[in-house]
Order: C-alpha cells, then structure tokens, then sequence
C-alpha cells in the first residue's frame, strides 16, 4: 500500500505575522527524490495515490484532487500508467502551471499545491502534485464533494457531507463532554421545559401531570 505521504520533510507553519498562503508561496519544497517517488509508485493506486498517464481532461483532475483533500490529502502522479510503467510526459512546465491553475480556480476553497517533477536518466520526466486537506470539506466549482473510496473517487453523500461539515465547524457547547457530572446535577425544571418545548402538545398537561417546569 502506498504512503498517505511521500515527503522526507513537510513545511511547518510560519512563525512570523505572514500569512500561511504567502509562506506557502514563498517557501521552496523539499525536493522528492525519485528512489521516494517510485517506491510510492510500486504500491500502486490506493485511497492515498492515483496515477495518470497525462493531464488531459482538467475537470476530472479537479474531481480527484477534490476527492483526495475531502479524504485526508494524498498524491497524483502524471506520467505512470495503470500497469505501474513510466511512460512520462512531454511538457512538464506546462503540467505544472495547469495543475496551479485548477488548484486555484476549479477548486473551493483553493488549494495551495505542492508540485513536484522528477527527470529520469532516460530523459522520461513525471509530475508529482501533493494534496493537503486542511480546509476541508473542497468541492469542485459546480458545487459537487467528492471523496476517495479505495481507489475510487465518488460524489459524497448526504451523510458523508454532514460529517464533512461537522468535522471543520468549531467545537460547539453540546458536543463538549461535562466531565465529572452526575444525574442528580441535570435541573430538572429546566429539562422538561425544553422538552415541552421542543415536543409541543406531546407533553400537554392534560396528557402527563406533576412534571416540574422552569415557569
């Protein structure tokens, strides 16, 4: 199985008052050598990696950088073909500028990428675009989510797009465990008022007697 990550040494964010983004920009990457780059190949595609022979449909390159940041990052390799072959790509510059123009454009919210090409001695050249999903859930500039099943990727449901969206809303008050609590600390009156509330008619005086309120 692949490596979820493939870099000997990720960027830390800054210290200083800049901004991530513009560190981001103005940071080299550590260069991927091509012993990490082929050992990562050799594992084949999985929920981490997806190979392709070339950058040829840019909407569905979006979809799978989509999928792989809303499943916890990964890696698209350009130029290995599905047998785990490197068949290598003509223009690499423009690969590049054309995967920083999708990360940019097609992709909500845009995603800074980390682009690596790696030459070989028999002059074949790949591309390595590193996807991080920290500002998840992404989606594609139509509106579709989509995650990475295996070493599929698939529209997300609608409970797979809640517990997206759970996950990158702050912690909220009901979520926070009452460590140490007891039964006899929940205040009654206060319980049964918002459950008479909550219900309407269903807890009508009428229907159950006696129960305590905040009134």
């Amino acid at each position: 199985m692949a490596r979820k990550r493939f870099r000997s040494n990720q960027r830390h964010e800054p210290v200083t008052e800049r901004s991530f983004q513009e560190y981001l920009y103005s940071t080299a990457a550590p260069l991927t050598t091509r012993t990490e780059l082929m050992r990562l190949v050799r594992g084949g595609e999985d929920t981490f990696l997806e190979l392709k022979v070339k950058l040829s449909n840019s909407e569905r390159v979006a979809q799978e950088i989509v999928a792989l940041a809303n499943t916890g990052g990964g890696v698209i390799v350009f130029g290995v073909n599905d047998q785990l072959r490197v068949e290598g790509i003509e223009d690499g510059e423009a690969v590049q500028d054309e995967l920083v123009r999708i990360c940019r454009e097609e992709i909500v919210p845009s995603i800074v990428p980390f682009i690596d090409r790696v030459a070989f001695d028999n002059g074949r050249r790949i591309v390595a675009l590193d996807v991080s999903g920290k500002r998840r859930p992404y989606r594609t500039r139509d509106g579709r989510f989509f995650i990475r099943s295996g070493a599929e990727k698939r529209e997300a449901s609608p409970e797979e797009l809640a517990a997206l969206l759970d996950d990158s809303r702050p912690l909220s008050g009901e979520n926070i465990p009452a460590l140490g609590a007891t039964i006899a600390d929940i205040d009654e009156a206060h319980l049964w008022s918002f459950v008479r509330a909550f219900q309407g008619g269903a807890f009508d005086e009428a229907n159950i007697k006696n129960y305590p309120t905040a009134e």
